[in-house]
This record gives structure tokens, C-alpha cells and sequence, in this order.
């Protein structure tokens, strides 16, 4: 697919004086108590496992696959450690065991092996254990009549289409990121000296959500990523914080995936002023010039959400994926 050209879109600040922002001035004078995962820290020991030792390797496979999944980022694995994951290594694959469900590594790149090693483990799995991740349609090559359970849409997009905010589609959000740039807006690592309003920023995000009767995950995950912030950066984590009025306004994660992706498992940001979540993502693509292809997940139950990532999926629709877990293969079902 021939793929549109990159714009030189570059977005730049004026002088012109801020707005009085009284709201941010008061949520900066009363900043709550610093809240804690209750995880244990990162340990360097951890990144010597063959899960992150290995990562080119099994990281290329799943590219030569077509299943580099959101929830296989580096970041994301060794948060699984941290919620007390254990590591299995074998000949063709490593196995990241946590309740009830198991990751699979490959270290094989040729499909019919994997389709092997794949019904080897979901032989091997006990009963109601899953086992994952693998495409909703099993394509050429696939061989075995897996059932595919829990399956979701993982969005994907070309990296330099949203560094450049490239295309019609994300019209309204250029002209949004603009507004904010006028109004003052910046980009800074996140770090110590903004950490406790990185912290309110996520308290507010999590407590919009539900005033809107929607439920949360992942805190925990999010407040151990801050707590461990320097640490993880050899896993090709980089974050940024964006700032208005010297409140911070959101934040946004990344962590690498293979050779050529990365995922972005963390963006949140305030709902106003608009334009946030797209400036979030901007800027934190700018972040990975060596890489070309974003993994930002699924939005389950979230149609809104949704919508708003298709706005990004140009010049990578042959890259979308729709991915699930497998369960216990037995004879008496085949």
C-alpha cells in the first residue's frame, strides 16, 4: 500500500501572555499526599531474565508472525513480574505464567513450528487457563482449530503519520494542539520535580472515570511505572508530562516492542482544554524516531475511545489486528 507522504507539520509556540488560569492555580495549592502501588520495586536482577535478555530475538519473531501484541511491551512484562510472574524458558518459547494466564515468547519464526509449539502448550495448560496471545482468524499457515476467547482489537499505527499529524482525519486535532501551544502548552520528562502533579493529574482521570460509571484498571500498574521510572528505562521506556500554567494537564508512556514498535501504554490526560490526548500522542511518537510502528491497544466497551483511535490508524491498515487467548486443546473437541 503506498503510504502518504509525511507532513512537515511542526507546531510552534507564540508569544502571546497565557490565560488567567485560576483552576490550575488552585488545584496546584492543594496537591494531595503522593499515592503508592504497594509493589515491590523494580529489581536489576530482573532485567537479566532470558524474557529481557532475549527480547531482539523473540520480539523479531513476533513480528515475522504478525502478532506483536500490546500486552508483550517490556514495560508491560516486567510489570508482571512485579505482581509476582514466573518465567519458564524452553527450547522454542518462554512462558510468563500469572493468574491463569499464560504468555507466550516465541523463539521460533516459522509458523508451522509455532503452530506446533502452540498446541503443545495448550495441551500442557490446566483446566480454564488461557494462553495467548494469537489473531481472532487463524491465517495461512495456522493449523490447529483453537478457540479464540477474550479476543479485542489492538488499534496500530504508522509512527511518523502521528509525529506529523498526517491526513484529514486528524484535522480538528491539529487545529486542538495549536490552541493549546498558543495558550502556553510544553512537553517535559516526568521526574521529581513534577511527579506530585503527574500524580493529581492521574487521581483526576481516574476519578472522572467514575463519575461517568465507568470502571478502572491498571492503577496500580501506572503508580509502580512511576515509582519506577529510571529504572525501566533500558526497556525503551520514555514518558513525558505536558504542561499548562505549571499544572500538569497529562502524561503519556512508551515501551519498546521488537525492532520496529513500540507501545504506548500509558496517555491520559484532563478532558479540557481539548486536544489533550492528541497532543499526548504527538509528542510522545516524537520520542521514537527509530521506530515505525505504535501498538496503543485496545478500547474495549469504549466506542468513544475507539473512535477517537481510528482517527490515527492511517497508512497502517494492513497492521490492525484483532487478537485473543486460547484455551486447553483436547481430544474429545478436536
Amino acid at each position: 500500500m503506498q503510504r502518504a507522504s509525511v507532513s512537515t507539520w511542526r507546531p510552534t509556540q507564540t508569544t502571546e501572555p497565557r490565560p488567567d488560569r485560576a483552576l490550575a492555580r488552585a488545584r496546584l495549592g492543594k496537591l494531595k499526599k503522593t499515592r503508592k502501588s504497594g509493589l515491590p520495586p523494580l529489581e536489576q536482577a530482573w532485567l537479566e531474565r532470558d524474557t529481557f535478555t532475549r527480547a531482539d530475538e523473540w520480539g523479531r519473531n513476533l513480528e515475522a508472525l504478525g502478532i506483536p501484541a500490546y500486552g508483550l511491551s517490556l514495560l508491560t512484562l516486567a510489570q508482571d513480574f512485579a505482581y509476582g510472574a514466573s518465567e519458564e524458558v524452553k527450547r522454542d518459547c518462554i512462558l510468563i505464567r500469572r493468574d491463569g494466564k499464560t504468555k507466550i515468547l516465541p523463539l521460533v519464526s516459522d509458523l508451522p513450528e509455532y503452530d506446533r509449539v502452540l498446541e503443545r502448550e495448550a495441551a500442557a495448560l490446566p483446566s480454564a487457563n488461557l494462553l495467548g496471545y494469537l489473531p481472532e482468524r487463524c491465517g495461512a499457515g495456522w493449523t490447529n482449530d483453537f478457540e479464540i476467547v477474550e479476543s479485542h482489537r489492538e488499534f496500530v499505527y504508522h509512527r511518523e503519520s502521528v509525529a506529523g499529524m498526517v491526513g484529514p482525519s486528524l484535522a480538528t486535532y491539529r487545529r486542538q494542539v495549536r490552541a493549546l501551544l498558543r495558550a502556553g502548552a510544553h512537553v517535559e520528562p516526568m521526574g521529581p520535580a513534577n511527579l506530585d502533579r503527574v500524580l493529581a493529574c492521574n487521581d483526576r482521570w481516574y476519578a472522572g472515570k467514575k463519575d461517568r460509571g465507568r470502571k478502572t484498571y491498571y492503577r496500580g500498574r501506572t503508580l509502580w511505572t512511576f515509582e519506577n521510572l529510571s529504572l525501566l528505562e533500558p526497556l525503551g521506556v520514555r514518558h513525558l508530562a505536558a504542561v499548562l500554567d505549571e499544572d500538569v494537564i497529562g502524561y503519556a508512556v512508551g515501551s519498546h516492542l521488537g525492532a520496529s514498535w513500540v507501545v504506548f501504554p500509558f496517555h491520559r490526560g484532563d478532558r479540557a482544554p481539548p486536544g489533550v490526548a492528541a497532543y499526548l500522542l504527538c509528542e510522545l511518537s516524537k520520542r521514537y524516531p527509530e521506530r515505525q510502528w505504535i501498538n496503543d491497544g485496545p478500547a474495549v466497551r469504549k466506542p468513544g475511545l475507539a473512535w477517537f483511535k481510528q482517527r490515527f490508524t492511517a497508512n497502517a491498515a494492513e497492521k490492525q489486528m484483532s487478537l485473543g487467548w486460547i484455551k486447553r486443546v483436547r481430544s474429545s473437541d478436536r
